[in-house]
């Protein structure tokens, strides 16, 4: 077993809110599940097939006492998304991530997050850019090396990847099968899905126009190709920017830069169920990042007598949110004049913002509920964006008048990535950088938008090694309401911990009188404001990035100034303590240049 500890541990101590665990992941009112998926509380990227990033598992809400761990120090790159494994005969779920050059196997000690094998996929990532990958019962996964460079005899590969020791959570990790699209009429492959036969579909792309098709495909669990299907694409038209969601009839549905396909697999043969025209650039940014759609379609509504939709933002300057009847079209309906009749709605995102020709303002793929959604402001990889662009809302689709309209909008707030919305906590999740180029973890209420809670993750590190940048990945929630998200070349834990106040001491009710000031400091002194109860000697010590305590004050009423020029700048945690060691509070203070 093969383990890294270089394990960054942050906290922020607010009261106490006990969370009980759930029994079962699945949750009654949501999509038809797909049983080939790992039995997990996050097993596919957006969590479902139907890509719609919300769970019934609650999250972490307003009065908890949270940390972060951040485990720091993962070698490749690339927006990794992550997901948990179904259980372990132990009781554990790992943590799995494929990024562009590696396969990582994880697992969560509660204090740091534990590597517990990694198999290195790609040895040349400079044009490869991996982020998804796919697990099934077993554990089975799949990833793959997307290279395409046929001058060197190099094509995109998919790996089958098992424990070496079955039902051991710290077993190594095998390839047990490797598949090759070098005798297949594709290019560099990319998106992948499992069914709801537990097949593995495919889909290429037009890699700077190399072949002027998009090719469709289902392999078995064994890697046995089944079908192909190619459709030729129009001069100029690009259909390899997204991935996709797949229905309970194994129809699947991709966006390219010209209309929306639905393909549909009938367990022998691909077909093309319907085409829809419509144009998702029109004056919208087109640089090497911005090609039509940014998002991921999502699926919206199913069972019988229901309103089924298909839902992604165009590419515009104003970006749209557009829907498109996926199923048949309803009678009587009338159509958007001037559009094919299967679009069902449009409607423009009020905080959707053009802020580069390199990127969509809206990159990251809609959050649904039901028939409410969610969907968020994008700004590119955000180490060189201070300030950011802010900007969420939410929307929801009237089944009367067959028709978008605006809930609320939140024009205060930055958060990067794929919203996650629970529905056990009623909150949506993100992060994102603030003004004062901080990165912050943020929760909003789903019904009005306001802030609940927010917790400073810390500035920006380099580019290639920023913790809490996540780059516009999946945010997952476990069953005891933890979530995790993939920074560069990290992986971010938010957890629900009790602070151990259990004493009856009279300092117990004074620990949010504890304030140190002011936070952010530049050098100097910091100056604690000590609850006027507090008689006695109090120690406060400072931990690093890593854990360490790198400074330690005792502080009375007579004395409460603390020197902090020897600490650089970054952020620190301040933990407050009586005499013997037991703590009181803590708090995160904030040393800039």
């Amino acid at each position: 077993m093969k383990t890294n500890r270089f394990t960054l541990v942050v906290m922020l101590l607010l009261s106490w809110t006990s969370i009980d665990a759930q029994s079962t992941p699945f949750c009654e009112d949501e999509p038809p599940s797909n049983p080939f998926l790992a039995d997990s509380p996050w097993p596919t990227y957006h969590r479902n097939n139907y890509r719609q990033a919300s769970t019934c598992l609650p999250g972490p809400v307003s009065g908890d006492s949270l940390r972060v761990v951040a485990k720091t120090g993962i070698q490749g790159s690339t927006s990794p998304w992550t997901y948990l494994s179904e259980e372990y005969p132990d009781g554990e779920r790992v943590l799995t991530q494929s990024n562009s050059t590696h396969f990582f196997k994880m697992i969560d000690l509660g204090d740091e997050i534990v590597t517990v094998d990694s198999i290195r996929i790609d040895f040349d990532p400079i044009t490869s850019f991996g982020w998804n990958f796919l697990q099934t019962p077993g554990p089975v996964w799949y990833t793959y090396d997307p290279k395409y460079d046929p001058e060197n005899n190099r094509y995109t590969r998919l790996y089958r990847i098992e424990d070496e020791t079955p039902g051991d959570a710290f077993s190594d990790l095998i390839v047990t099968d490797t598949f090759s699209f070098q005798d297949l009429p594709v290019t560099k492959v990319q998106n992948y899905g499992i069914n709801y036969n537990g097949q593995i579909v495919f889909t290429d792309g037009d890699l700077e126009s190399l072949l002027n098709k998009v090719v469709v495909g289902v392999l078995s669990p064994d890697l046995v190709l089944l079908d192909t299907l190619e459709l030729s694409l129009e001069p100029g038209e690009i259909a390899f920017h997204n991935a996709w969601p797949i229905d309970e009839n194994n129809s699947i549905f991709q966006v390219t830069t010209r209309r929306m396909i639905r393909y549909d697999w009938d367990g022998e043969e691909l077909s093309i169920g319907w085409e829809a025209p419509y144009d998702f650039v029109a004056d919208g940014p087109t640089g090497s990042f911005a090609e039509g759609s940014g998002t991921t379609p999502t699926l919206m509504g199913w069972g019988d007598g229901n309103d089924k939709l298909v839902v992604v933002a165009d590419g515009h300057a104003n970006n749209n949110l557009v829907a498109f009847w996926r199923d048949t079209i309803p009678d009587g309906w009338a159509g958007i004049p001037g559009e094919d009749p299967r679009l069902a709605g449009l409607i423009p995102l009020p905080a959707a913002n053009q802020f580069s020709n390199l990127f969509q303002s809206i990159e990251n793929s809609p959050t649904v509920y039901g028939y409410e959604i969610a969907i968020a402001q994008f700004n590119g990889f955000l180490g060189q964006n201070c300030p950011t662009v802010k900007g969420i809302q939410k929307l929801h689709w009237d089944v009367e008048d067959d028709s978008w309209a605006i809930d609320w909008v939140n024009e205060e707030i930055n958060m990067n990535g794929v919203l996650t919305y629970s529905s056990g906590s009623d909150l949506v999740y993100g992060s994102g950088r603030a003004d004062d180029c901080n990165y912050y973890y943020y929760a909003l209420d789903w019904q009005t938008g306001d802030l609940e809670w927010s917790i400073l993750l810390g500035p920006e590190g380099t580019f290639a090694n920023n913790p809490w940048d996540d780059g516009g990945v999946n945010h997952i929630i476990g069953e005891q309401a933890n979530i995790y998200f993939a920074g560069t070349a990290s992986l971010v834990k938010i957890e629900i911990v009790e602070d151990g106040t259990n004493s009856s001491s009279d300092l117990d009710a004074l620990e949010e009188n504890f304030h140190l000031f002011p936070n952010p400091v530049i050098e100097g002194d910091l100056h604690l404001s000590l609850p006027a109860a507090v008689h006695s000697d109090i120690v406060v010590a400072f931990y690093d990035n890593f854990g360490r305590e790198v400074l330690r004050h005792n502080i009375n009423a007579q004395n409460s100034v603390i020197d902090i020029r020897s600490l650089q700048a970054g952020v620190y945690l301040a933990s407050f303590m009586e005499l013997n060691g037991r703590r009181i509070s803590s708090q995160q203070v904030l040393i800039t240049d």
